[in-house]
């Protein structure tokens, strides 16, 4: 079940990402054309981009966890398959601390934001802030079910090696 939500999760903050990514592109393009080719420059320009980017880069952040992808440190060889997923489980039980600071400062920074506004647009910058929180909460949802798998595959190597031995 956990992994059906996170697998929605996943999904909705792909396309969420890639929808900010894609707009801090064109905005970030926008502006150089229109410094460089019309001689124009726009402030706005500037806010949008930095909220796109610091929202895409967090949401990256929080699937990239997911997938294994932000930091891999080989100790034991692969051949030590049980080792190796204690290992994983250990990681993870040292990296949720981390996490967990993630998103409650993350919040409390976020929270700052309603007495900081946007020089150019006005809007607070609690709206540009959030997503460090929300992006450790859904790390943290990763992580619960990442641990449950791992622990599920260290009992069932277990119980295999007492049936072999047997």
């Amino acid at each position: 079940m956990l992994r059906k939500l996170n697998d929605l999760i996943e999904a909705a903050l792909r396309i969420t990402g890639g929808i900010l990514f894609t707009a801090f592109v064109i905005t970030v393009l926008f502006q150089v054309i229109s410094r460089n080719f019309i001689s124009m420059s726009f402030v706005w320009t500037d806010e949008i981009a930095m909220f796109c980017f610091i929202w895409s880069v967090f949401i990256g952040a929080a699937t990239g966890y997911r997938k294994g992808l932000h930091y891999v440190v080989e100790i034991i060889p692969e051949q030590y398959v049980r080792a190796n997923k204690l290992l994983k489980l250990l990681a993870l039980l040292l990296g949720f601390p981390l996490i967990w600071v993630l998103t409650t400062s993350g919040w409390d920074y976020a929270q700052l934001g309603w007495r900081r506004y946007s020089f150019s647009l006005g809007y607070p910058l609690f709206y540009q802030n959030v997503v460090v929180p929300i992006s450790g909460l859904v790390m943290i949802l990763f992580t619960i079910e990442i641990a449950i798998c791992s622990i599920r595959e260290l009992w069932a190597d277990t119980l295999v090696r007492k049936k072999a031995s047997k």
